[in-house]
């Protein structure tokens, strides 16, 4: 309409018009695009642009997943709460600044047995309301995060927290909502956690729609607080990146912030800075170039 920015629609028809000019050189532009990303990560940890002593740490080793995924110093999230023996300030997170330079995100990895109580002190001090998960407990007979919910009729205490479910149901095929409650010290609170059951790891969902749903219900039970989401699959790299990605572009567009020389390879690149192989694969790369596609095109028929 008359009040509407010109800008968005315009920023939107040019991104996908530069996408549709590189006609079937798409794959090998994205390709291009992807191994200059790869390169420029090494070259920040070759020269001490982006560090990782904290997780490298003897005490803080075994608190890592995988143990070539360390969160960089620069953004690391620490934890104050609870300062007492054998509770560290570290985790294995980073933040992610959003669309406004604020701490939007907190990008982790799926916890362990040990850090459970690490991860609901990260929720707690940080109040985080709403949580995305991108795997599953197992994938391929393999255990890619402990569970950190309760199930019905089953409360989780871990440390002075008491966690409880107070309702779960099915979001879309594949999407899980689960309502909980979390105790600590008497005080409760409500934290929602949204989980994508049948995103394959390293892989990519065969359809952004639900992905963007996923988003979209993130941001409705979000609210317009200035509390991080938490994001995590089980490294806390590749589809939590490309979670973080597809937020942030939705949030440019619902900001109207979008430049007209738009660049999701920029964008990416930012994520990378902040969370370690963020974005992991060059598959997920492409697949986040037609979610964005996706995206625009709707704002378009929308406009």
């Amino acid at each position: 309409g008359p009040l509407g920015s010109p800008g968005i629609p315009d920023s939107a028809r040019s991104f996908l018009e530069r996408l549709e000019a590189r006609g079937g050189r798409e794959g090998a532009v994205l390709a291009g695009e992807f191994s200059d990303i790869q390169a420029c990560s090494a070259a920040w940890k070759a020269d001490g642009v982006c560090s990782t002593v904290a997780g490298s740490r003897p005490e803080n080793v075994r608190k890592n997943r995988y143990k070539d995924v360390l969160p960089y110093d620069q953004t690391r999230v620490i934890l104050s709460l609870l300062q007492e023996e054998g509770h560290s300030d570290y985790i294995n997170g980073n933040f992610i600044r959003g669309v406004d330079g604020s701490l939007a995100y907190i990008a982790t990895q799926g916890p362990l047995p040990h850090t459970l109580l690490d991860f609901w002190r990260l929720v707690w001090e940080f109040g985080v309301k709403v949580i995305l998960m991108a795997c599953r407990e197992i994938e391929n007979g393999r255990k890619r995060c402990e569970r950190y919910w309760a199930q019905e009729q089953e409360p989780l205490q871990t440390g002075l927290f008491c966690i409880t479910l107070i309702k779960e149901k099915w979001l879309n095929e594949d999407i899980m909502l689960r309502t909980l409650k979390v105790t600590f010290q008497k005080e409760s609170r409500s934290v929602y956690q949204l989980q994508y059951m049948s995103w394959p790891d390293r892989g990519v969902p065969s359809s952004p729609d639900h992905m963007l749903a996923m988003v979209e219900e993130a941001r409705r039970l979000q609210g317009s607080g200035p509390e991080p989401l938490c994001v995590h699959c089980s490294a806390g790299c590749g589809r939590t990146g490309v979670l973080c990605t597809v937020d942030y572009v939705r949030q440019l567009l619902l900001t109207q912030m979008i430049p007209p020389d738009f660049s999701l390879f920029d964008v990416v690149l930012k994520m990378r800075k902040q969370r370690p192989a963020a974005v992991q694969t060059e598959e997920q790369y492409r697949f986040l170039y037609h979610t964005v596609a996706q995206m625009f095109c709707s704002t378009l028929q929308n406009a």
